[in-house]
Parts: structure tokens; sequence; C-alpha cells
């Protein structure tokens, strides 16, 4: 199998990025991504496409129940021994979450997440240089009613062009258009372009990236009749947050 055709290459990076490459397909990707510089880019175009949903998604505790049940599958010698020391532990915690231990472990907990974005992250607080992982840009990932992700979008700070990737495809309905809008935090939503129903295009901007998006707090996308239309007549179907990264 040709590993590097770019289609293939693409497909197989978001697979590992993401976590739902087969378990057996894994290693021998990993082996190829020791090798291959472009299929380093690749996986690294991924991480840089969604990093930005690591500050937009909030933490999620699984419950107790999850981690035994692992425990269980991957240790079942220890299952007994894991029970009586979660039940100890509980026993504890019960008598510390009574006490004054509450507040102290909310602000642990707290400093802990903290560090966690930082050091996963540190681009978003602009603690190493840009050119490393991602260079100076605005991006924007729009999600549907249903919070799933459609669509990314990027420029760089002072670039003159924005890339578009289609996630998954949009069904954009019959005779109109899919407008990307800048919506700043004061002042009349910007045209920005049409989106392509599926697929990545690159798009010319009307002025620099930070003319245009310096006080855009959301990207947003309506459907249009009017390819020419100069403010939205529809309801949003796609909307996120613009991020600066720098």
């Amino acid at each position: 199998m040709n590993y590097e055709r770019p289609e293939l290459l693409e497909k197989l990076a978001g697979a590992y990025v993401l976590g739902t490459m087969a378990a057996r397909a894994r290693p021998r990707f990993a082996r190829l991504l020791a090798e291959s510089t472009q299929a380093q880019r690749a996986v690294a175009q991924w991480n840089n496409d969604l990093a930005p949903l690591a500050a937009s998604v909030p933490p999620l505790q699984p419950p107790a129940a999850v981690w035994e049940a692992i425990s269980a599958k991957t240790k079942p010698g220890a299952a007994k021994e894991a029970a009586a020391a979660a039940a100890t532990q509980r026993g504890w915690w019960h008598g510390l979450l009574n006490g004054w231990g509450r507040s102290a472990i909310a602000f642990g907990l707290g400093a802990v997440l903290a560090v966690g974005v930082v050091a996963n992250n540190p681009h978003m607080m602009g603690m190493h240089h840009m050119d490393a992982s991602l260079p100076a840009s605005y991006v924007g990932i729009l999600s549907d009613d249903k919070g799933e992700a459609v669509l990314t979008a990027g420029s760089h700070r002072r670039g003159e062009t924005m890339k578009i990737k289609m996630l998954k495809s949009l069904a954009i309905p019959a005779g109109k258009v899919a407008k990307l809008w800048a919506l700043p935090k004061d002042g009349a939503p910007v045209p920005i372009t049409d989106v392509p129903a599926s697929g990545n295009v690159m798009i010319e901007l009307s002025a620099p990236a930070e003319d245009i998006f310096s006080k855009v707090s959301t990207l947003a996308v309506s459907f249009e009749s009017d390819p020419a239309a100069k403010a939205p007549s529809a309801p949003f179907v796609l909307s996120g947050h613009c991020v600066k990264f720098w």
C-alpha cells in the first residue's frame, strides 16, 4: 500500500490524531511517522487544526465505574484489590470533603487544569515561538447545532489568504450558497467568502487578515439565495469563535 498518497495520508493522519485508527494499524503508522516527513507534516496539520478545541471543550470527569471497568479488563487479577482500595479511598475522601479540604481540593484541581492546558498547548499562551507549531494566526472551528465540528478556517495574522477545510460534508440547499461571515464584537457582519460543500479551499481576502479579523469574535455560516448578499438573511447553520494565536 502506498502510504504516501496525499488522500490516504490525510485520512490516516486524521485517524491517528483523533484516536480512531484501528489498533493493528496504529503501530504501522507510528513506524511510518518516524521515517516520513510527509506523514509528520500531515499529523502536525491535524494537530494545529484541532488545537483550538482544547480551549473550547470543557473538561469532563468520567464516572468511577469507567476506571474500574478499564482496570478489570486490563488487570483482571487486581480487580478485588482495586475495589477494596477504592472503598477505603472513598471513605477518606468523604471525610476530607466534609471538612476544610473541600476548598483546598477545588483550588488544587484548578491549578492542575491550568498547568495542563499550558503544558499541552503552549502556543495558546504565547509561551514559545509560534514558528515551532502554528504561526501567528486567526483560527476558527465552526460547529453545527449538534456541536459537531464541520469547518475550520485559518489565516496568518498579516496574510491575505484564508484556508477553509471542511471536516465533514455540508448539505447546501439547491439554489443557495453557504456564505462565511465575520461577526465583529461591535458592528455589522462582514461577508468573507462562499464555503464549499466539501474539501479544502484557499481564498483571497479583501484585505490583510489583521484588518478584517482583529475585532471579530465569531465566525458563522448561513445559506443565502443571493451570492452577493451583504448581510445575512437566514439563521446561521454553523458558528464558532474566532481565536487569535500569538
